[in-house]
This record gives C-alpha cells, structure tokens and sequence, in this order.
C-alpha cells in the first residue's frame, strides 16, 4: 500500500505519467527546451524516491541539460550530478530494466571524455536477456533505442 502511495504522489508531484516522460526523453536528446521541459517535470521526484523508475529519468534530465549548457564547469557539474544519481538508483535497483535502458543511453552519447561508458556491454548484455519479459510498451521504447543504438550489432537488432 505504501509503494502505491508513494508511486501516486510521485505522479502528483511531477504532474507527469511514464509515457510523457519517456516521449520527452527521447526529443530532450537533440531539442535543449525539452530537456529544460523534462527537468522541470521531474525535479520535484525525491533522489531517493520509491519510484527508481522516474529517479533515473531526473538522472537523465540532468545529463541531457548538461549537454545543451552553456560552459564547461557548467556542463561538467549537472552532468556528473545527473550519473551519480542514477548510479545511486542502480546500486539499490540493479534488476530495473528501464533504469538501464536510460543508463546505456547516456553512456553511449557521454563524451569519452567523463569516463562515464565503462557498463556499456553489461548493460547490453542485461537489456538483451532480459528484454522478452518486459511490458509491451516499455519492449516499444528500447526497440526504438536499439534500432538507433551504435552498440548493437545488426544480428543482436534483429533480436529485439
């Protein structure tokens, strides 16, 4: 019962559904208003909220404004701000499939320079086996990702 509390006042406090989220996420990447949009629906989600799910969105919101911002230090701060947490989310929900979706989505367009791509291939590994017992509409996203994703062979593309 409280999980579920906490998951409904989550959703409250952002004003945002997964399906939004997600739909943001992905345009946030090349369009800097949608990553200011996604922050601010997601800075009101408590870093150590219930809901890792949407924890890690806020983790990749932050990244994703590191990359339309303006100065180094600048860049340098949200972005590291932004993988901490989701290495937090991580640590305490390493089985969270979505969670390492977005996790290999920084990694792969973090510049080499943050050292930050070192789980590239576990998280592959863990996306691919573990992809066919994921909900429809969360098999749709990562298809979406993959399909675009240099660290996917065409044959390991063609499993999903």
């Amino acid at each position: 019962m409280k999980v579920v509390l906490l998951f409904l006042s989550a959703l409250l406090l952002t004003g945002a559904d997964l399906a939004t989220v997600r739909q943001k996420y992905v345009s946030a990447a090349n369009v800097p208003a949608d990553a200011e949009a996604l922050y601010k629906m997601l800075e009101n989600v408590p870093d150590d909220s219930a809901d890792n799910t949407m924890v890690a969105y806020k983790a990749g919101a932050l990244t994703l404004r590191a990359k339309h911002e303006k100065g180094l230090l600048n860049k340098k701060k949200l972005f590291t701000q932004g993988a901490k947490l989701l290495e937090a989310v991580i640590k305490r929900d390493a089985d969270n499939y979505e969670v390492r979706v977005i996790r290999l989505t920084i990694q792969e367009n973090a510049p080499k320079i943050t050292g930050y791509h070192k789980q590239i291939d576990e998280d592959k590994k863990f996306l691919i086996k573990n992809f066919s017992a994921q909900k429809a509409d969360l098999k749709e996203f990562t298809k979406g990702f993959v399909k675009a994703s240099p660290s996917f062979t065409k044959e390991e593309k063609a499993a999903f």
